[in-house]
């Protein structure tokens, strides 16, 4: 059976061990604690049940989709930012977010609504040298990095910002746009079974897309995506996300 479903977006999972963000406790150790497969991104004998949110919940390494890289950065002019400034997420997708901390000050990243956030700034204000332990958030000195495990569960608009004093005021803040599933859209998981440098195309083996009716099966495509073709090789596991087709008038 031949599909037309070429315009799929390679999404690249993680095929390396997870490790989760640094203790937020006083003195900021550089020690990292192994998320084991399957296990949640967030502390051990947390029930996510309870800990979901208006941005969404801790996710499950398992299903985390895809990788976002965010920098913490001081700029020449005095702003403090995060790299990305905008994020545009699907709703169902579970994110890892890898932090890094380029800049010399010590940052903070808190994933909430806008509206959470600025009650959150206020204590904060009030309290400067309070920090948090908390799932959706991770607090880095210069240097450092960690992550989060999120999966976003509501569509909407939220953001993640640096929420010590005067921080948010210097620009550190960055919005998410999580939209609703179209049901032309699905997601997999797949394995890499090959990847040819020279014509573009890689061949998958992946799993069944339930909402396509499609069963599992191997598929070849066309990545044209330099960067991205360069990033897979044989064995990858990685996520699909795939498109189906317009319909033709």
């Amino acid at each position: 059976m031949k599909t037309q479903l070429l315009t799929t977006a390679l999404i690249l999972a993680l095929a390396s061990p997870i490790y989760a963000s640094g203790s937020h406790s006083s003195g900021h150790d550089d020690e990292t604690k192994t998320v084991e497969e399957g296990s949640h991104g967030h502390s051990e004998g947390q029930d996510s049940d309870h800990l979901e949110m208006a941005a969404g919940m801790p996710g499950m390494v398992d299903k985390v989709t895809r990788t976002i890289e965010v920098s913490m950065i001081e700029t020449n002019d005095g702003d403090m930012i995060f790299e990305p400034k905008s994020l545009e997420i699907v709703a169902g997708e579970t994110v890892r977010f890898a932090i890094q901390n380029k800049g010399e000050l010590e940052h903070e990243f808190v994933l909430d609504t806008v509206e959470k956030n600025a009650e959150h700034k206020e204590v904060m204000a009030e309290f400067p040298e309070m920090e948090h332990d908390d799932p959706n958030s991770v607090r880095l000195e210069d240097g450092q990095s960690g992550e989060i495990i999120w999966s976003f569960t509501n569509t909407g608009t939220f953001e993640f910002a640096c929420l010590i004093p005067g921080h948010y005021e210097s620009g550190m803040h960055s919005s998410v746009t999580v939209a609703g599933q179209s049901a032309a859209v699905d997601y997999t998981i797949g394995v890499v079974k090959k990847v040819n440098t020279k014509t573009g195309k890689v061949t998958i083996i992946h799993e069944e897309l339930t909402n396509l009716g499609m069963p599992a099966m191997t598929m070849v495509f066309r990545v044209t995506d330099d960067a991205m073709l360069e990033k897979l090789s044989a064995g990858n596991n990685i996520c699909l996300l795939y498109t189906s087709p317009s319909p033709r008038d």
